[in-house]
C-alpha cells in the first residue's frame, strides 16, 4: 500500500507554517491572534449580524492570590471556541460578541477593547436593539458558556445568563469565573523581574502591550525598546519585544530579545517557547528540540504549543517515538483546537506505522477543527483515499467459481 505518502506530504506542507503567530498566542496562554469574520452564517436571523451584546465580569483564583496578568476570555459553543477579549490586571472583563459572527478555526480575539470599564462604546448600540431580537439572540447563545484562558491554570464554566439579555441596557454582569493552577511547575508564566521595574518602564511596557492588542506593531516596538531600555532585566517586555520582532520578520532581533528574557529569568518558560519558534522556522530541528524539551519540563501542562514544537522537532530529526509521545500529550491538553497539526502529525506517524484507521481519525478531527484550512481540501481528498482502501480491505474474499 502507498497511500502513507501523501498524508506526510500534506502534514509537512503546513506544519512549519504560521509558527510565529500561532506561539505569539501562545506564550500569553492562548490562540493565536487575528481577526474573527463577522459575516452572519447562512441561516441567521434577519438583523442578528448586526446585534452586539456586550458582558462583564471578572476573575479570580481559587486560592486568593493575585492574577499573574491579563487573561483570555473564551466562549464556548457547541464545542467551537472563540477568543473574545481579555481581562485587566486584576481579573475586570467587558466584551462584545457579535451573535452573528461565524466561528473559526484560531480563536481570535475580538475587536472589542476590554478591562473593567471599557467597551462602552457600544452601548448605543444595546440601547437601539428590537425587543424581538432578543429572543434571536438568546437562540443563538442557547448552550454558549465563558471562560478564561491562562497558561498553567484550569478555568471554570459560566453559563451565559440569557434571561438577562433583553432586560439589560448596557453590559450582562455573568459573575465570576475561578481558576485554579495547575499541578506544581518548576518555571513560571509571568517572570518575578516585573516585580522591579520601575514605574517608567512599566508604564512603557503597558502601553507596548495595548500597541499589539491593536496590532501596531511599530508603536509597540518602540516602546517595548523603551521598557527594556529603562529596565534591561524586564523579561516580561524582552518577551513582547521578541514576538513584534518575529512578527516584523526581524528573526536576529527577536532571537537576542528571547535570549535577554531567558537571561533575566532562566525561570521564565515562554522565554523558550519563543526561542523554540525561531529554531523551527530556520529548520534547527535540534535546538528546537532542546528548547522546547526545557519548556515542557519546566511547566508541563501550561504551554502546549511546547509540546507541538518538540513533537515536530522531534519528528524532522527522525525521533518518532519522542514525537508522538510528545504529540499524544499535547492532544491530551486540547493543543489541537489551537494547533490542529497535531492531528496532521498523529496522521502521519500512524500511517507510517500502517495504523490507517486511526490516522483516518486524526485526520478527520483535523477537518473538524480546521474545515476552511487552506489544505483542508487535500486533506479530505487523502482521506477519501484511506477509506476506500479500507472499504476494500474489509470485503471478504470471492471464493472460487464451483466447477
Amino acid at each position: 500500500m502507498n497511500f502513507c505518502r501523501t498524508p506526510k506530504l500534506v502534514v509537512l506542507a503546513i506544519l512549519t507554517t504560521g509558527l510565529a503567530s500561532a506561539a505569539l498566542a501562545q506564550s500569553r496562554g492562548g490562540s493565536s491572534s487575528g481577526r474573527t469574520s463577522t459575516a452572519a452564517p447562512p441561516n441567521a436571523p434577519d438583523g442578528l449580524n448586526q446585534l452586539m451584546l456586550m458582558l462583564s465580569g471578572n476573575v479570580i483564583t481559587d486560592d486568593g492570590s493575585p492574577l499573574p496578568g491579563p487573561v483570555f476570555i473564551e466562549r464556548l459553543c457547541n464545542g467551537r471556541v472563540s477568543r473574545d477579549g481579555r481581562s485587566d490586571f486584576k481579573g475586570y472583563f467587558t466584551i462584545s460578541i457579535n451573535a452573528g459572527a461565524r466561528f473559526q478555526f484560531g480563536d481570535p480575539e475580538g475587536s472589542a477593547e476590554t478591562g473593567g470599564g471599557s467597551g462602552l462604546n457600544m452601548v448605543g448600540t444595546m440601547r437601539s436593539r428590537a425587543p424581538q431580537s432578543a429572543s434571536s439572540l438568546a437562540g443563538a447563545l442557547a448552550g454558549c458558556e465563558l471562560r478564561a484562558s491562562l497558561a498553567g491554570y484550569r478555568s471554570s464554566n459560566l453559563t451565559i445568563p440569557l434571561g438577562d439579555l433583553g432586560s439589560t441596557v448596557g453590559p450582562v454582569n455573568v459573575g465570576t469565573i475561578v481558576v485554579q493552577r495547575m499541578g506544581e511547575a518548576q518555571g513560571t508564566t509571568v517572570s518575578a523581574t516585573s516585580l522591579n521595574a520601575p514605574k517608567d518602564a512599566k508604564k512603557a511596557y503597558d502601553k507596548g502591550h495595548q500597541a499589539i492588542e491593536k496590532g501596531k506593531l511599530p508603536e509597540a516596538q518602540q516602546d517595548l525598546e523603551k521598557a527594556v531600555q529603562l529596565y534591561p532585566h524586564y523579561a516580561a517586555a524582552w518577551l513582547d519585544l521578541g514576538w513584534v520582532y518575529t512578527q516584523q520578520n526581524q528573526l536576529d532581533k527577536a532571537r537576542n530579545a528571547f535570549t535577554q528574557a531567558q537571561i533575566a529569568d532562566g525561570m521564565f518558560v515562554p522565554a523558550y517557547v519563543g526561542l523554540a519558534s525561531l529554531a523551527l522556522r530556520e529548520s534547527q530541528w535540534a535546538e528546537a528540540a532542546k528548547l522546547s524539551a526545557r519548556a515542557t519540563q519546566l511547566d508541563g501542562v501550561g504551554y502546549p504549543a511546547a509540546l507541538y514544537y518538540n513533537s515536530l522537532a522531534n519528528y524532522r530529526l527522525g525521533n518518532l517515538e519522542l514525537a508522538e509521545k510528545s504529540a499524544r500529550k499535547a492532544e491530551t491538553l486540547g493543543a489541537q483546537h489551537f494547533f490542529p497539526q497535531v492531528n496532521l502529525l498523529l496522521a502521519t506517524l500512524l500511517a507510517q506505522r500502517q495504523d490507517y484507521s486511526e490516522a483516518a481519525d486524526q485526520l478527520r478531527s483535523y477537518l473538524k477543527v480546521a474545515p476552511t484550512a487552506p489544505n483542508a481540501e487535500a486533506v479530505r481528498q487523502q482521506l477519501a483515499k484511506m477509506e476506500k482502501q479500507q472499504a476494500a480491505e474489509a470485503k471478504p474474499p470471492v471464493p472460487p467459481a464451483a466447477k
